[in-house]
């Protein structure tokens, strides 16, 4: 019997069967390829993952490293500071009304402590120590390194008080000092060329503001 005579005479059963074998090889490869790329994508998956935790890691120690990189930053600029000259007279006077004000003294060297510097020195006349009612607030200044009295003295019941404009000048040229005044200095600067110098480019104005309650 020939191939096409035996096609002929197979029954439907037979025949689907057959067509069954046909197509169950192909669905076998297509669920092998399937599978594959499902394990490729977990393999992937797992990479990009792996990856993802090694740049974090990277990226959180280069940001730790800005952080401290900024932390050191803040300290040197600190470290750079200027030395501060206060001229006591010239703002205790202004802050009260021309009475000589020991709390105005204490107002300005708390606005430098609070910007962050540590080199701060108020020039005043020891006979304010002995006038002032705010007395107390001088000596604890002085305690903590932030005033220095500049001579002065009572002689046969006359007061000689050396010029201390020439004190906070000399202290300034010294530690090359920003001077908080507003005295211009006008009758010595011309001594030196740098006290010139320090009067025309260091020397920082303030303004008193009181309250009327």
């Amino acid at each position: 019997m020939s191939r096409n005579n035996m096609k002929k005479n197979l029954s439907p059963i037979e025949s689907n069967k057959k067509r069954r074998r046909r197509i169950q090889p192909k669905q076998n490869e297509r669920k092998r390829l399937q599978n594959a790329n499902i394990d490729n994508k977990k393999i992937n998956r797992a990479q990009i993952n792996a990856e993802a935790g090694r740049l974090s890691g990277i990226n959180s120690h280069f940001t730790s490293s800005i952080v401290k990189e900024e932390i050191q930053q803040t300290l040197k600029k600190s470290a750079n500071f200027k030395y501060i000259i206060i001229d006591g007279n010239n703002i205790g006077m202004a802050h009260g009304n021309r009475v000589f004000s020991a709390f105005g003294l204490k107002l300005a060297v708390d606005f430098f402590i609070e910007r962050g510097h540590k080199d701060i020195k108020t020039l005043v006349p020891r006979f304010r120590r002995f006038e002032s009612k705010e007395y107390e607030i001088l000596d604890e200044l002085e305690a903590k390194g932030y005033l220095c009295f500049t001579p002065s003295r009572y002689l046969n019941g006359k007061l000689i008080v050396p010029y201390d404009d020439r004190f906070i000048l000399e202290a300034a040229e010294h530690f090359n000092a920003v001077i908080v005044s507003n005295d211009n200095f006008c009758d010595i600067k011309e001594e030196k060329l740098e006290w010139k110098r320090l009067v025309e480019n260091k020397r920082l104005i303030f303004g008193c503001f009181r309250s009327n309650g």
